[in-house]
């Protein structure tokens, strides 16, 4: 039973010891982050940036029968305003008036 505390004495006495030597080292890792210093990765560089392609005007393009040409509207002279309905009657001229007579 001895050996087996000695085992568990041992065991707690270098995890101990590995934990207090990882924590300053974490901490002035975690110290560094804001201090305005630049950290270097190691591995692959990223590719440089690559230039968007021009854009060509995009030509649309449809199936199926196409248009007629347009065609041009006839010339018109005057305007005629057509309303449906019943016509008025035509306009009745005044009669005279004659001066003097009564």
């Amino acid at each position: 039973m001895k050996n087996h505390f000695l085992i568990l004495k041992i065991v707690l006495s270098v995890s101990l010891i590995v934990l207090s030597i990882a924590v300053p080292v974490n901490y002035g890792l975690a110290g560094e982050v804001g201090s305005g210093r630049t950290h270097i990765a190691d591995g692959v560089p990223l590719p440089p940036p690559t230039q968007p392609t021009p854009k060509v005007i995009d030509v649309l393009t449809a199936d199926g029968v196409p248009l007629p040409p347009p065609t041009q509207p006839t010339p018109k002279f005057g305007d005629v305003l057509i309303a449906d309905g019943v016509p008025l009657p035509p306009p009745t001229q005044p009669t005279p008036k004659l001066f003097g007579m009564a």
